[in-house]
């Protein structure tokens, strides 16, 4: 590591960051508490295989299995395993951010509406599977950052294993998941650029959960019965119908659609969000130019499925800009593969100025809904400094 790191100025920079991510570690968990008994943010978490073998019922089934170790409720450890995941990607940010080293900028884009502000904005679109993903995906970059160069068989690699149980697990716990696994490739990719270990070690894991996910979907999908019989395993811990099963019900119901409104809606959110960490991957990793721009497209064409299936467009948004900052982030100042260019690209005083005068109206005045409502559309989601700052404010 460079001494700049450990300057006045970046001493400071992690300081900052610590509070940061301390402060939403408390918030973000007191969020999930007020929702302990919401019928999708909480239901969709235990879905179990109280009438068998069914799609997302993997976590649920373990939270049935041991909830005796967190008071006898399953709700109980749904609570405590999502503080595990958010300490995870917390503490894997900060760690990365002392490697690495963090200037405002990094910090501007973590309390950004499309970044960690996302859970603040918009609690209930908050606390769902995809902190799992986040929690994986941080470490998996932060132990790359320390990895050796690796061995060409990928059975004597650590991160084919690791992909293979995560991916697996994931994909038994939530279908929609899968579509971001090719984020896990991008680390491996712009770091040395392909490499047939690289590539094998990501797409063996990457076509196992795949085939979860054909199977699941063809034999296990669920039916009104199957979600009867978990919503009534529950009903130990639901007084008087309290614990919602909202999203129990979404196995044998259909889905609700998008509309043309969410198109309108989330275009000009999708381009707040992926332009400036376009820019990042360029001036502060030194990616190359047409090469980040089309794995960045690559990346997201893979989860526009996604968009057609669900209609949370808000936190697929999240999700990716999110996977890619960390991405980015973990290869900052990585001057040696042929996918990185040899010296950073430093952005230029105009640069630098344009994004100081951007930077409170970027920070402050938008944010991004996980979906919006039926024929509604919103050209702009206002958000304002006031309610950014109440966003932030603890009830303990």
């Amino acid at each position: 590591m460079s001494s700049r790191k450990f300057s006045a100025l970046g001493l400071l920079s992690l300081a900052v960051l610590g509070a940061i991510l301390y402060l939403y570690f408390v918030r973000v968990n007191e969020i999930q508490w007020g929702f302990r008994d919401h019928g999708y943010i909480t239901g969709d978490w235990l879905i179990n295989y109280t009438n068998g073998l069914v799609r997302r019922g993997l976590f649920g089934e373990i939270a049935m299995q041991t909830r005796h170790w967190f008071g006898d409720s399953p709700v109980a450890a749904v609570l405590a395993s999502k503080a595990f995941a958010y300490a995870i990607l917390c503490g894997s940010i900060f760690l990365l951010a002392i490697v690495k080293g963090v200037g405002l900028i990094e910090i501007l884009f973590l309390i950004s509406p499309w970044a960690l502000m996302f859970d603040l904005n918009d609690p209930p679109g908050s606390g769902r599977k995809e902190i799992l993903l986040f929690a994986s995906f941080t470490l998996f970059a932060l132990l790359q950052v320390f990895s050796k160069s690796p061995a060409k068989s990928i059975l004597k690699r650590w991160d084919f294993y690791y992909l293979l149980v995560v991916m697996s697990s994931l994909a038994f716990t939530h279908e929609g998941l899968i579509f971001f696994f090719p984020f896990f490739y991008l680390p491996l990719y712009l770091k040395r650029g392909f490499q047939k270990s690289d590539f094998l070690t990501f797409f063996v894991p990457y076509v196992a959960s795949l085939l979860v996910l054909v199977v699941l979907y063809v034999f296990f999908k669920g039916d009104k019965v199957t979600a009867d019989a978990i919503c009534n395993s529950l009903s130990p811990w639901s007084v008087n119908g309290s614990l919602g099963c909202d999203a129990i019900y979404l196995l044998s119901g259909k889905h609700p659609k998008a509309h043309i409104g969410f198109i309108k809606s989330f275009t000009p959110l999708m381009l707040l969000t992926m332009v400036p960490i376009y820019c990042y991957g360029r001036w502060m990793a030194g990616l190359t130019k047409h090469h980040l721009f089309l794995t960045m497209l690559a990346a997201l064409l893979l989860t526009v499925p996604l968009y057609g299936i669900a209609i949370d467009w808000g936190r697929w948004i999240h999700i990716s800009g999110l996977l890619f900052f960390i991405t980015f982030f973990s290869l900052k100042g990585a001057g040696s593969a042929s996918t990185i260019s040899k010296s950073l690209h430093k952005p230029s005083l105009i640069a630098v100025m344009l994004v100081l005068c951007m930077a409170v109206p970027y920070t402050f005045y938008w944010r991004i809904p996980h979906t919006v409502g039926e024929n509604k559309v919103f050209w702009w989601w206002t958000q304002d400094p006031a309610g950014y700052i109440e966003a932030w404010h603890l009830n303990r």
